[in-house]
Formats: C-alpha cells, structure tokens, sequence
C-alpha cells in the first residue's frame, strides 16, 4: 500500500472510524505521548505498532521530516522548524490486516502573556471579604497553565485554568479577607506554564503589582458640658478609637455651625479633637449644636450633640448703687452698701449652737408640798 499523503483532515478520521469499526488486531501509537514545542524547535518521534509483520510504518504530516532510526515496529523521524499547532499521523501496514492509524498533535507552547489584576477598590473596611481577578491571554498548552495570587513575594493561593481556548483571556478570581496587615501591601497576579515534565520548563509571568488600603472605623464620642455660661471658659472634647490607619484620618469640631480651632492628638489607634471656647456677650441663648466630625478613606463619621448657652444673673445691689451715685444720693448709697456688709458678716459668722444633753440644768420649780 502506498503511503498516505497530505489527505484532508476528514478524510483521516473516517478512515480511523473505519478501522475502529472492522475490529481489526494490533495498535499504533506516537512516543512521546505529550508532544509539545518551542516555536521554531525541531521534534524527534517515534511512530511505532505491536503487528508481528508490519509491511510499512510511516508518518504523514505537512511538515519537513526525516526518517533518523528504524526497527522491525518503530521508525523515528525528525521534524524540523515548527511554528505552529501541527496534526500528525502514524500508520502501520500489518501483513494481512487493515492499515492501522494513531493521529496526534504537535503543540508550539505560547508563554503566558500579558497578565493583568484588575483594579482595587480604593479602600476596604478590616474583615471585609473581597475578590481579587487575574486575568491572562495566551499561555498554551492550557492544560498545564496554572494563576497564582500573591501578596509581595507571598504565594497566597494557586488555581488551574479553566478556561482551556489559549484564543480566549482565562479569568481565575481569588476571594480574599481585609486585614490591616494587608494596608500597603501590593498584590499581583503571576501565570505559571509547567513544562518540566516535558523537559521544557517553567514559564512565568506576573501582573503589574497593586497597592492595597484596608481601613478600620468605629464612632466618635462627644465629651462637654451640657450647660455654657456666657463669658465663661469651657473644654469641648470629642474621641474615636478603634481607627485605622489613625495617620490618615481626619478629625472636626464645630459649634453652633462654626468650626473651632482644637488640638488634636493622635495615639496608636485613638484620635482625640480639644477645644477652649468662651462664648462671648451678645452672642443668643438658648441651643447650639455642636458636631464632631471624623473622615477616613472615602467614609465619613458623625455625631451631634445640643448644648445651652445661658447668661448668669447678675447681683441688682451693685447696679442701684450706681444709679444713687449718680442721682448725688452718696449717703443712701453708702447707707445701703453699710447694711448689705453687715448683713453678709451676719450670714458667715452667725451659727446656731445646740447645748449637749449633759450640760443642760434642769429647771427649778416649787416645791410641792406631800
């Protein structure tokens, strides 16, 4: 029988079913099994049968080959400068049996590239679960195509490629929990292609790194007084703890929908706002608001509080006093001003005393007659 020639793809397959189909004896097969190449490489395979007898062995593909090594079952051949995915197709003429054909491919490996992470939510809150997806085009063969996450050099996790068309971007997504150990840290992407079994080796590529910003915030607290003297001095106070990263938080006070100057200080993950406030004469009674205000990251926090402001009455002996002065009334001034100081020595020095049982002298009456 003569050799097969550059037959049509289907054509070779009805003839593989026509021989699966007559039941015939023996088999044919291509060593190595898992054929793979780098583009341009040259390929040794051996086309071998188990038929006693066989007449003819031969390979028939479009590409340039040379016969390098023969023996009764098996002849290797030389392929030579491949480019690309290539079909090839072993046949074995056995004395008296139909011709016997094992079809394979030569894969020209494509490395795994670009990889790429996709963009990060700016900041996300401690303990918060979120995805990581990586993506890679190319990368063949895909069956030995794996995506691994990591965290700075850290290997995190590793995942095979599900999608198996090397035509098509693999999406692998890793599910990952916030932490703040993890605030400022780069995560990236790396595609490994695994040919050391192949004697080809490892093929990496890694995603452009991306910072993380995890956050922690909890409630601000106010501390004041509940009532504002007018004229009088007064510390305003609000904290928030439990905050991370506290460097990068941000801190307000206001009152009555005016902003006050306050001295803020920082201390591991506690933030506190001090305010001094007098609240001046001629400024109204009554409710003022006072807000404190904490922003971190792209959240904001906030609480609110109303405090009174009052004016204490003033004493009215002064003011009459005045008044008489002015009238050129200075003896009744002064009358008055001797009987307001008699009357406070009065309080502060008078102070009722109450006899001991013991020190009381019954009273004398008459006495009575039996």
């Amino acid at each position: 029988m003569a050799l097969l020639k550059a037959w049509p793809k289907s054509s070779l397959n009805l003839l593989v079913f026509a021989v699966m189909l007559s039941g015939a004896p023996g088999i044919t097969w291509i060593e190595p099994p898992d054929l793979v190449i780098t583009p341009g490489g040259n390929l040794s395979v051996n086309c071998s049968t188990d038929c006693d007898q066989p007449q003819f062995i031969g390979l028939e593909t479009q590409l340039v080959k040379t016969q390098v090594d023969n023996g009764t079952r098996w002849k290797v051949f030389l392929l030579k400068n491949i480019t690309q995915d290539t079909l090839l197709h072993c046949f074995a003429n056995c004395f008296g049996d139909a011709q016997m054909i094992y079809s394979t491919t030569v894969t020209v490996i494509q490395p795994p590239e670009p990889v790429t992470l996709e963009s990060l939510p700016q900041w996300i809150p401690v303990g918060q679960n979120f995805s990581l997806r990586c993506q890679v085009w190319s990368g063949k063969p895909r069956k030995n195509l794996t995506m691994a996450l990591l965290r700075g050099p850290q290997e995190l996790s590793r995942q095979a490629v599900s999608e198996q068309d090397p035509g098509k971007a693999a999406e692998v997504t890793f599910t990952v929990t916030a932490s703040r150990e993890d605030h400022g840290v780069n995560f990236s992407c790396r595609a490994g292609l695994d040919l050391r079994a192949q004697g080809l080796g490892l093929y990496q590529k890694s995603s452009a790194p991306m910072e993380l910003h995890t956050f922690a915030l909890g409630a601000p607290r106010l501390l004041a007084p509940k009532l504002l003297e007018v004229g009088k001095k007064e510390t305003l106070r609000c904290d928030i703890d439990k905050l991370f990263p506290v460097e990068n938080a941000q801190i307000h006070l206001s009152l009555g929908g005016r902003n006050l100057n306050t001295t803020v200080i920082r201390d591991q993950d506690m933030l506190r706002a001090t305010a001094i406030v007098v609240i001046a004469e001629g400024e109204k009674e009554g409710q003022w608001e006072l807000t404190c205000n904490v922003t971190l990251a792209d959240q904001n926090r906030q609480v609110q509080e109303n405090l009174t402001v009052y004016k204490s009455p003033r004493d009215p002996v002064p003011i009459v006093m005045g008044v008489l002065l002015a009238l050129g009334l200075a003896a009744m001034a002064g009358a008055i001003a001797t009987l307001c100081l008699w009357q406070n020595l009065r309080k502060s020095s008078y102070q009722p005393q109450t006899l001991p049982l013991q020190d009381r002298t019954p009273m004398e009456g008459p006495e009575m007659g039996p």
